[in-house]
This record gives C-alpha cells, sequence and structure tokens, in this order.
C-alpha cells in the first residue's frame, strides 16, 4: 500500500485479503453444505420411501459384499461338507443370514450415514454462514477506513458545505 493510497483511500491489504478469504470460505462451506445436505436428505428419503429398488441401488455395494460371502459360504459347504441333507439346510440358513443382513444394514444406514452426512452439511452451512457475516463485516470496515481517511473526510465536508450552501439559498 502505498502513502498516498493510504491517506486518501483507508486502503488496508490485510482487510481486503481478509475480505476475499472470507467470502471464499463462505463460497465453500455453503456450496458443499447444500451438497452434502441435499445428498442425505435424498439418501434418508430413499431409504425410508420403502421403494425397494431404491433401497437396492443405494446399497447395491454392500449387498454385493454380502451375497459374494453368502455364496463363498454355500461353496466351501459344497466342497468340504458331507452331502447328506443337512448341507442344503445349512446353506439355507446362509440364506436366511444374509436376508437378515440386508435388514439390519439398511436399519443401522438409515440412521447412522443419512445422520451423520446432514450435521456434516448442517455444520458447513453454518461455516459458510459465518463467513458471509466476516465478509460483511469487513466491507464495512473498509467503507468506515474510507470514509475516515483524509480524502474520505474532505468529501464528506465538501458534500456538508455544498448542501448547507443549497439550503442557504
Amino acid at each position: 500500500m502505498s502513502f498516498w493510497g493510504s491517506m486518501f483511500g483507508g486502503s488496508n491489504p490485510t482487510l481486503n485479503a481478509a475480505k476475499t478469504q472470507a467470502g471464499q470460505v463462505a463460497g465453500f462451506g455453503t456450496t458443499k453444505g447444500e451438497g452434502l445436505t441435499t445428498a442425505a436428505g435424498n439418501f434418508f428419503s430413499d431409504l425410508m420411501s420403502g421403494d425397494s429398488s431404491k433401497t437396492a441401488k443405494l446399497l447395491a455395494p454392500q449387498i454385493k459384499a454380502q451375497q459374494d460371502q453368502a455364496q463363498q459360504a454355500k461353496n466351501t459347504s459344497a466342497q468340504f461338507a458331507n452331502r447328506s441333507g443337512g448341507t442344503n439346510a445349512r446353506n439355507q440358513t446362509i440364506d436366511d443370514k444374509t436376508r437378515a443382513n440386508f435388514g439390519t444394514m439398511v436399519s443401522d444406514l438409515t440412521g447412522k450415514a443419512a445422520g451423520q452426512a446432514a450435521q456434516m452439511g448442517q455444520s458447513l452451512l453454518d461455516t459458510g454462514i459465518s463467513a458471509l457475516k466476516d465478509q460483511v463485516n469487513f466491507s464495512q470496515q473498509q467503507m468506515d477506513n474510507w470514509s475516515n481517511s483524509i480524502f474520505g473526510q474532505g468529501m464528506s465536508s465538501g458534500a456538508g458545505f455544498l448542501e448547507a450552501s443549497a439550503m442557504g439559498a
């Protein structure tokens, strides 16, 4: 900042940089927060919709992993167990446990994942709003600096003189 810039414009490079950075944080926080909050809301809504196709789409990787584990258990049973009727019963039990695991997984994920994403989204929205308020305060401080500078005081005095002259005429 030059001497003349400081004297006539009330310039403060630290304030200018802080104002810009606060704006960037505000933009990031609100954009990311809105995205996460929307994603969490959609996730929660889809899980709670009762639409099995939406649930299957959301949880496809986890469902696939459990199905692969169940198939591996059946393969192991077929290769190493005796060939009696017990093998079929054991394989049926594997399927029953897999279905029960799906239900448990949906219940657990509904509350935990959506809640955590919503909390993160809300936190980022709060951060963005706070940074936006900081940016407004920095802008106000910058306006105060300008109006308190020599140039700003001169402009105010000149405007006051012109106003007084016009009213007296």
